[in-house]
């Protein structure tokens, strides 16, 4: 097990609400620890509408490589079936339970680039 390092080397402290439907993030820094940050906002589809958190998806391209996550990830596989180029593409959406299962799924065999 790696040791943690001490305290002081710490720049930051941020938490990541990784959910079954979506998901967000905020932060904040050591010098000054009461300030948490969050995501500004995540557009959605139309981006008329603005969010703190972002849909649970992946995209995955049809190389099995990580193309983007969230709204990026609807918006561009709409984008892609609009124009009749989803084919091979995969979205993956409330998959979140399912990754507590390590013989049922896994994302070995997908590359993060």
């Amino acid at each position: 097990m790696a040791k943690a390092a001490p305290t002081e080397s710490f720049l930051l402290v941020a938490g990541i609400d990784f959910g079954t439907t979506f998901s967000g993030y905020a932060y904040s820094f050591k010098n000054d620890p009461m300030k948490i940050q969050t995501n500004q906002g995540w557009n959605a589809g139309s981006e008329k509408l603005i969010s703190f958190k972002t849909p649970t998806c992946v995209l995955v391209n049809p190389n099995k490589q990580f193309d983007s996550f969230g709204f990026d990830a609807e918006n561009k596989y709409v984008d892609l079936a609009d124009d009749k180029e989803h084919t091979g593409w995969l979205l993956f959406r409330w998959f979140k339970m399912i990754l507590h299962n390590n013989e049922v799924f896994s994302f070995a065999s997908l590359s993060i680039n």
